[in-house]
């Protein structure tokens, strides 16, 4: 036989190496791009629930529909954040698997798609409720900057896919985290009272002044200005970091309270609690129209032609706030509370 000939029975015997073990592959490249659930995305509107499970197969958080909001049952059914419900369900609903990892249980612990039964797993079980086809996975490690390794429940093939899914099991990386926000350019004043200690206010005379004065130091005592300023952006960006039932602050009695006044009329209220060495706030606001008339600036005629201080804004935002803060109570981060709550003595210049 020639070298020629041998060289071609070598050839032909590669592609037929090649074409079996392309055969013996239950999944081609292709495949390994399927949609992990298809179908879902037309579901979404669907799902009524979403329930994720730690280790020991603990329900950890359950997500569930309201009729204008999602919520987190684990907190009393306070505001879930929308924005990342929806990215957890789009990422499901779009997540493919572009390569199978292992379906040896010993490797899964290294991906962290072993079963959540386990009390030593690492990974999440994510249960939808109320779609077509069940969807019931566990989401293991990041797979890189984007994408996870997943693992479909009952399935032994795990899978990276080309999304990153978000599944996190603690309760308060799911809540709404906006409590308030009060730029410190419309507070006229603050009136602060820190446990017993004496009340004192910051305030500014006109909406062009530049500084705020205090009144209610010690006699003698001269104000640091910068920090009686910088009292006015505490409500600037505040959010929570949980949340809980007034009715568990029922036999507390607040150990600081703070009133801001905006000039354009609403009155923020808060009560400060500090318990189990964290520090919460209770807020209420309210609408003070002699206070947003005595402020007024005039930009456009007003509408009932006398002159009179446009009270739609800060009146509607009053109302609609003070029903969103009612019956809770939110702890935050140490540095606001210390920014709300300032003792008189911290306002004293040194």
């Amino acid at each position: 036989m020639t070298s020629r000939n041998l060289s071609l029975l070598g050839l032909i015997a590669i592609v037929v190496l090649a074409a079996g073990l392309w055969l013996a592959n239950p999944r081609s490249s292709a495949q390994k791009s399927d949609l992990l659930y298809p179908g879902l995305k037309q579901d979404l509107d669907k799902i009524t629930a979403i329930r994720l499970y730690k280790a020991g197969n603990e329900p950890a958080v359950e997500l569930t529909r309201g009729e204008s909001h999602w919520q987190v049952a684990q907190r009393s059914s306070y505001p879930a954040d929308a924005a990342k419900v929806r990215r957890l369900l789009q990422s499901l609903a779009d997540a493919r698997s572009i390569e199978e990892k292992t379906s040896n249980p010993d490797n899964y612990p290294a991906l962290g798609v072993e079963d959540v039964a386990d009390a030593a797993a690492a990974g999440t079980r994510v249960e939808l409720v109320g779609t077509a086809q069940p969807v019931d996975l566990i989401v293991g490690k990041n797979a890189g900057t984007k994408g996870s390794y997943v693992r479909r429940t009952g399935e032994p093939a795990s899978w990276q896919t080309n999304e990153s899914i978000e599944a996190s099991a603690t309760p308060h990386d799911w809540l709404q985290t906006a409590v308030l926000d009060i730029g410190a350019d419309r507070v006229q004043s603050a009136a602060i009272t820190v446990g017993s200690g004496k009340p004192y206010t910051i305030a500014k005379a006109a909406r062009a002044d530049a500084d705020f004065k205090v009144a209610g130091l010690p006699k003698g005592k001269e104000a640091d200005t910068f920090a009686a300023n910088n009292m006015a952006t505490a409500l600037a960006g505040l959010t929570l970091s949980d949340v809980r039932p007034a009715q568990d602050f029922a036999a507390d009695k607040s150990v600081a309270h703070a009133t801001f006044r905006t000039f354009d009329g609403l009155v923020v209220e808060l009560d400060g609690f500090s318990k189990d060495d964290k520090h919460y706030v209770a807020a209420k606001t309210s609408y003070d129209d002699a206070l947003a008339k005595q402020f007024h600036v005039e930009t456009q005629a007003p509408a009932d032609g006398e002159g009179n201080a446009p009270k739609a804004s800060s009146e509607e935002e009053s109302g609609k706030t003070n029903a969103r803060l009612q019956g809770w109570v939110y702890e935050i981060a140490d540095y606001k509370y210390e920014l709300i709550f300032k003792p008189a003595d911290s306002l004293v210049k040194k």
